[in-house]
């Protein structure tokens, strides 16, 4: 059996060259709320895609974030707040989604001086591959699981960084021991094929999918749903 959504982070590190392709989310009249503070609607409109679970398509993170509104948004919520990171990184995120990455820069520089590891993580996406795994290095060393997870996946491709299959699943397994979900499943996903020298291991591949479902990854609870389902059909998942 295959688990398809356990291959999210391979999206990323093949896109890399790409990112700069990102797509402003559409204007949605139904969300407007005319009372909204500058700071809730900053929050609402470009939430941290690397807390928690990680964004739902790691090839396209700031895909949801609405650029005509978030800008104006966060940059208010800055000037109101200028100790808040969260507010800055919103700002950055809006402007990356709007193309205006020489915007984004300079507040995403400011964060990284900081020890923000999610700001490492935004500044990868739309930097070149070399300068990428070394943003996804930093914030891997830092504790940062998402970025344990990328970076390993970097290694493991060769993506900006000389390839190493071995020291990349080390560094993928490391991510999921940290606590990343998504690390978990690629971890299930090498586990239930005996891929990258893992050993075929689909106990240890359903034990992962469990601890990251209990965590409350949407994706891990999907793929237990549907083993749930084959397994009372009676046919082997592929």
């Amino acid at each position: 059996m295959r688990y398809a959504t356990a291959g999210v982070a391979i999206c990323f590190i093949l896109s890399l060259s790409g990112v700069n392709g990102a797509v402003a989310a559409p204007l949605n009249l139904n969300e407007i709320v005319t009372d909204e503070t500058p700071e809730s609607l900053c929050d609402r409109l470009a939430p941290n895609p690397f807390a928690g679970f990680g964004p739902d398509e790691w090839g396209q993170p700031f895909r949801t974030v609405d650029y005509y509104r978030a800008v104006p948004a966060c940059t208010e919520a800055l000037a109101n707040h200028p100790g808040e990171p969260r507010f800055a990184l919103g700002a950055a995120m809006a402007y990356i989604a709007g193309k205006k990455i020489e915007s984004a820069k300079p507040l995403l520089d400011k964060l990284i001086t900081q020890g923000n590891t999610s700001a490492m993580l935004v500044l990868a996406y739309v930097s070149p591959e070399p300068e990428a795994a070394d943003l996804m290095h930093q914030a891997s060393d830092a504790g940062n699981a998402n970025g344990m997870m990328l970076y390993g996946m970097a290694l493991m491709t060769g993506k900006g960084v000389a390839k190493n299959p071995l020291d990349g699943v080390r560094m993928v397994r490391r991510a999921a021991d940290a606590g990343s979900t998504r690390a978990m499943l690629l971890m299930a996903n090498f586990y239930n094929e005996g891929a990258y020298g893992v050993g075929l291991n689909p106990a240890e591949a359903k034990v992962l999918i469990a601890k990251a479902a209990q965590l409350g990854d949407p994706a891990a609870k999907n793929i237990l749903a549907s083993l749930a389902q084959e397994g009372e059909s009676g046919t082997t998942p592929q």
